[in-house]
């Protein structure tokens, strides 16, 4: 039943990406076709940096979902991460970005650091406010560098699993539109 309840989101989720966000980019990382994205692994050494921009004006006002399903959605492995003392006053908004993601749980593993600026030891690309090395080595954010903190941090623990999609904004449509290499704010 979760096969086919996570079979048909992704067969929304292409819809939606085609309809909706056009002219798709891709900055930094392996890119991934949303049809793929469940079941595509990202590459475990390079880093996944996640740049913003501003909102590009036709997609403007558009509806958008706020929040992942109760649950989150399927991965394919449970992981950890701490919250690091540089993240402390954002930790509400880390614990909403990781419960878009079902298994992941705080205690050990992954260390979740926050930075005043944006991130530049990340391998590319202007303007990164996430980064994610080696699937969950560490992560870093810019928090305040988007206009949704737990869309960042969605994105960022989903590369623990995933590569970058195809789709132009980041949102939480789905899987696909949160791993989008881009936040437009």
């Amino acid at each position: 039943m979760a096969r086919k309840l996570l079979m048909l989101s992704g067969l929304a989720s292409v819809v939606l990406a085609v309809v909706t966000y056009a002219a798709p980019v891709s900055l930094a990382g392996a890119s991934v076709s949303p049809a793929q994205e469940t079941t595509t692994a990202q590459s475990a050494s390079a880093p996944h940096g996640t740049s913003v921009v501003p909102m590009p004006a036709d997609l403007k006002g558009k509806a958008k979902v706020l929040a992942p399903p109760p649950g989150g959605w399927s991965v394919p492995s449970q992981r950890n991460y701490t919250i690091t003392a540089s993240c402390q006053s954002h930790a509400a908004a880390i614990r909403q970005g990781a419960a878009a993601w079902q298994g992941l749980r705080e205690g050990g593993g992954t260390p979740i650091e926050c930075r005043n600026g944006y991130i530049t030891d990340c391998g590319g690309g202007s303007n990164v406010v996430g980064c994610n090395w080696g699937a969950g080595q560490r992560i870093a954010l810019y928090m305040g560098g988007v206009n949704d903190d737990a869309l960042l941090v969605a994105h960022e623990f989903g590369h623990n699993w995933y590569g970058h999609s195809t789709v132009r904004c980041a949102a939480w449509d789905s899987p696909t539109t949160v791993m989008s290499p881009t936040i437009c704010n």
